[in-house]
């Protein structure tokens, strides 16, 4: 079932937003956090590149886990809540940046192990994912991989049904906050067409969330 298309009304009050979320997706999306959070850093020490860090959700299990985190996220209320929630930590290995997914390109090549975009890239336009995922790319360091974490489209007769789901949030989504998120069609073939490889899927949310693993394409 889809519960994320209030997602742009929760980013609207930041306050809410970690709340809601644990709300509207059964708790479920603590459990994806801890999933990418695992999956991007392997040793402590790793260098993390976190495109839309939100309220700092990820962040806060990316620092945990021992990285050197680089947060950027284009709103000014969300890191401040994501500083906010990072302040016990001290800050000391999180640079964060205010700024738009798609000046990542102004960031050093090969600077990082991990680039990790969680329930971001449904905000933004085919042609933004493409060069977002491609300028990731070229800021992994050799032997680095990307995680992305995200809503997807279901396939066949459920897609009615998630459409159906869908709509009523859709509408109170768009009412409340004048845009939603859409789910992806095909996040795998998105990957593979900015240069990586999938080398791990996995479903949650019963398929309308997706965790991908992906490493540069030779």
């Amino acid at each position: 079932m889809s519960f994320l298309a209030l997602m742009r009304w929760l980013e609207a009050t930041p306050e809410r937003y970690d709340s809601g979320m644990q709300a509207i997706t059964l708790g479920r999306v603590a459990q994806l956090h801890e999933a990418v959070a695992r999956e991007a850093v392997p040793r402590p020490g790793c260098d993390v590149l976190e495109i839309g860090c939100g309220t700092g959700a990820v962040t806060e299990r990316l620092v945990r886990r021992g990285a050197h985190v680089t947060a950027l996220d284009q709103s000014a209320q969300m890191l401040e809540q994501a500083k906010l929630r990072l302040m016990s930590a001290g800050n000391a290995e999180i640079d964060w940046l205010e700024q738009t997914a798609s000046e990542i390109d102004a960031l050093p090549r090969a600077a990082f192990d991990s680039v990790v975009l969680s329930l971001c890239l449904s905000d933004m336009s085919t042609s933004e994912r493409h060069y977002v995922l491609s300028q990731s790319r070229e800021r992994l360091r050799p032997g680095g991989r990307l995680i992305v974490a995200d809503e997807v489209r279901l396939r066949g007769a459920t897609r009615v049904l998630q459409s159906l789901i869908r709509a009523p949030q859709w509408l109170a989504g768009w009412l409340l906050a004048g845009s939603v998120s859409h789910p992806l069609k095909n996040l795998r073939a998105e990957l593979e067409a900015s240069g990586f490889e999938v080398r791990h899927e996995q479903q949650w949310l019963a398929g309308t969330l997706a965790l991908f693993i992906g490493e540069p394409g030779k």
